[in-house]
């Protein structure tokens, strides 16, 4: 019996060490960005809540928050205030964080702006990203779209995926403004769209970001 208490009481010990090995892990995680990553989306995802964007930022010496590359590896501190606050929110409090940041379609007029109060429509939240017909733009698609649009004549286009927008489709992107959906991409899939810009420093500045985007029709 006493050789059986000790072999119990190892097993705990180890499983102790294990479970304080794992906590000291989870302090600090390092993510790797993908296509679909924003900064918002993080915040939400280690922090539930969208109050950190700049607490993320701060930490990887990111001066512009709308800016994040594909395979760059952010340090996200879980164990900083900012990440205690959010594990110690109320259910309550998280359930209307998420509920009122998730992707959701809704058809509630866009209220976001004065401009945008003139939209009404079925509306959706999406990662924007941007291209352009400069050629100064090496990752620029051409100046005619999949639907044959010429984008010197007609510079408000946007790239969707179809099963997700059909091409053709009326909408209006907050922060872009109203376009057609006339254009596809490779990397174009799910739950992006792609915005075109005639220059390629106008791409520079829009970076990749949160929108709302109206059906228009």
């Amino acid at each position: 019996m006493k050789l059986i208490k000790s072999i119990l009481f190892g097993t705990a010990v180890l499983a102790g060490v294990a479970a304080f090995g794992s906590q000291s892990d989870a302090a600090e995680i390092e993510h790797t960005v993908t296509s679909s990553d924003t900064l918002w989306g993080l915040s939400m995802k280690y922090y539930g809540s969208d109050d950190y964007i700049q607490t993320i930022a701060n930490d990887n010496n990111i001066e512009n928050a709308d800016m994040i590359y594909d395979g760059e590896v952010l340090k996200i501190n879980t164990d900083s205030p900012a990440a205690t606050a959010a594990q110690t929110e109320t259910p309550k409090a998280v359930a209307e964080t998420t509920t009122e940041a998730a992707p959701a379609e809704t058809s509630e007029p866009v209220t976001t702006t004065t401009e945008e109060a003139n939209y009404s429509g079925t509306t959706m939240y999406m990662e924007a990203t941007a291209y352009s017909s400069d050629p100064a733009d090496a990752l620029g698609g051409g100046t005619v779209t999949a639907t044959g649009q010429n984008l010197l004549e007609n510079p408000m286009a946007v790239a969707v995926d179809p099963s997700v927008i059909p091409l053709g489709t009326h909408l209006y992107v907050e922060g872009y403004g109203e376009a057609y959906a006339v254009d596809t991409g490779s990397a174009i899939q799910g739950n992006i769209i792609d915005v075109h810009f005639s220059s390629y420093d106008q791409c520079v500045a829009w970076g990749r970001r949160q929108v709302k985007v109206t059906i228009l029709d």
